[in-house]
């Protein structure tokens, strides 16, 4: 296998948001020798622009079995309860670890968002939480000894004979448009921390590198895939006129404090929708606005958070205030413009809480992995905690026991790959077939679609090709799963098949160019078999 360059690690781990920083750390503390490659700069994905904070039961009037309640309700029928339970009982210790390292977190006045029963959101800067731990996780692994490569992006596991992981092949990117400069990074472990795909649709809340290539990785390499039909729409992004790719979050917090989603004329849009109105689970919110909106024809609705006053707004949500602003929008004076727009990946690749795969010597954690917690919809703010916390345990497991070095490396076989000047048509199908509201004839016309577009002719590999292959590997799979799941279920949700059946895991794995489904029971999770 030809190469430019070679790395020799312990840990070789994918990804530089929340989880990935936490995994190399933890790692590193037992000793390993821990690279961190990152495709930008450290922290350039999902983690720093959270807004609304980290879930943890530690209000007077709050506990774990009421957080493990919410977690399971919103999570509509998929949640693995003994994930849940160990994800709300390490959470209050996740919080005290962040503050030892001089977290500036607010643990007393805690926040209200959707699907909570209780004031549990632990929060920094108003909005911009983080942005904070960010701030904490990249000064700690400036000062560890951890190998940071930056500007590289991963591109496929290097396996042995029986499937085991030993590494990656990866990618140096040069200037805009040159050929990636490749090359292996051979390890008795990999961690794929990558994060999700939210790309793969017109508008979302994801940077722009966030392409799902940790999920293509291991789709290819043959590692089992989780429920990857549940992709989570934030009910309120800042809505503007042909926007395409990431676009501000407007938190939910600012419903928690008050403000109400409203149409044209001024009236609620969740009265009558919900018991808990404008704060019912994300996955209700947005599919009522979908609703509003097709039925009225509009683009897009109205949050309006004027009753807060502007002492509030410009102290507890300066972020939120200042993209408004940016866009000539007052939320003092008037409503924000808003609309769902594609979130957060509740599946993913397969794993447990300690990010082990189905693949030895593989393990994955943060929004690139299903663990169970999430189910069939997220519940607000558990995911920073959830990546927190797998990122250690991954970390901290694979410095106590490494997996043995694999010989005879090899990556997959490769196809002719996908022409990046398909990206924008793809998003545009992925929006229309398999956005909020789904049916089988659109869910197969989408896959006709993505099965014809032409391959890639490029002498070289770059950057934009990658990423593309990427989506469109992340797409068929979303496809796949979401016609095959002939029923509505949290933030799946399919108008042929409106009611709910039996409450089973989808498990996709990719062979040999065909894409297997089987079904999986909600069980006690551990390590998959």
């Amino acid at each position: 296998m030809e190469s430019d360059w070679e790395l020799n690690a312990d840990v070789v781990v994918v990804g530089s948001g929340a989880a990935g920083i936490s995994a190399a750390l933890a790692a590193a503390t037992h000793g390993r020798h821990v690279v961190l490659l990152s495709k930008g700069e450290v922290g350039g994905g999902a983690t720093a622009l959270a807004q609304g904070g980290m879930a943890a039961a530690i209000g007077p009037d709050d506990d774990g079995s009421l957080h493990c309640s919410d977690t399971m309700q919103a999570g509509a029928g998929l949640c693995e309860p003994s994930a849940v339970a160990a994800l709300v009982a390490a959470a209050p210790n996740t919080i005290e670890q962040l503050n030892r390292r001089g977290a500036r977190l607010e643990c007393t006045a805690l926040g209200l968002e959707a699907g909570h029963s209780r004031r549990r959101i632990v929060h920094a800067g108003g909005d911009a939480t983080g942005a904070e731990v960010h701030r904490i996780l990249a000064a700690a692994l400036a000062a560890s000894p951890v190998e940071v490569h930056c500007g590289t992006i991963a591109l496929d596991l290097l396996t042995d004979a029986d499937g085991r992981a030993g590494g990656l092949v990866a990618g140096v990117i040069g200037s805009s448009g040159q050929p990636l400069r490749t090359g292996v990074v051979k390890a008795r472990a990999v961690v794929l921390a990558t994060g999700g795909f939210g790309q793969a649709f017109v508008t979302t809340t994801s940077p722009a590198g966030i392409t799902g290539d940790g999920l293509a990785i291991a789709a290819r390499a043959g590692a089992d895939l989780r429920d990857l039909e549940f992709v989570q729409f934030h009910p309120t992004i800042l809505w503007q006129q042909g926007a395409r790719g990431r676009q501000p979050l407007i938190t939910e917090a600012l419903r928690g404090a008050g403000a109400v989603l409203v149409d044209a004329a001024g009236l609620p849009v969740m009265a009558g929708r919900h018991p808990l109105g404008d704060l019912a689970p994300r996955d209700v919110v947005a599919a009522a606005m979908q609703e509003q909106i097709t039925r009225s024809g509009t683009d897009h609705l109205w949050l309006d958070a004027t009753a807060l006053g502007r002492a509030a707004l410009e102290k507890d949500f300066p972020t939120v205030t200042a993209a408004c602003r940016a866009r000539g929008i007052d939320p003092v004076t008037e409503p924000i413009p808003v609309a769902p727009g594609a979130h957060y990946a509740c599946g993913g690749i397969r794993a447990g809480l300690d990010g082990q795969t189905s693949m030895p010597g593989l393990f994955s954690v943060g929004e690139a992995a299903a663990t169970g917690v999430h189910g069939a919809n997220r519940l607000a703010s558990n995911s920073l905690t959830e990546s927190l916390i797998t990122g250690h345990r991954a970390g901290d497991l694979l410095g106590r026991h490494l997996p043995e070095q694999r010989r005879n490396l090899r990556p997959p076989a490769h196809g002719p790959g996908v022409s990046a000047a398909h990206r924008p048509a793809l998003a545009e199908a992925m929006s229309r077939h398999a956005g909020i509201a789904r049916d089988a004839a659109g869910l197969r016309r989408l896959l006709a679609e993505l099965n014809s577009v032409s391959p890639s002719d490029e002498s070289g590999l770059s950057l934009a090709t990658v990423e593309t292959v990427s989506l469109h590997t992340a797409s068929l799979l979303v496809a796949t799963a979401a016609l095959a799941r002939a029923e509505s279920r949290g933030c799946h949700r399919r108008s042929d098949a409106p009611t709910t059946g039996p409450s089973r895991h989808s498990v996709l794995r990719w062979r040999n160019g065909r894409i297997d489904r089987s079904e999986q029971p909600i069980q006690e999770i551990g390590v998959p078999a």
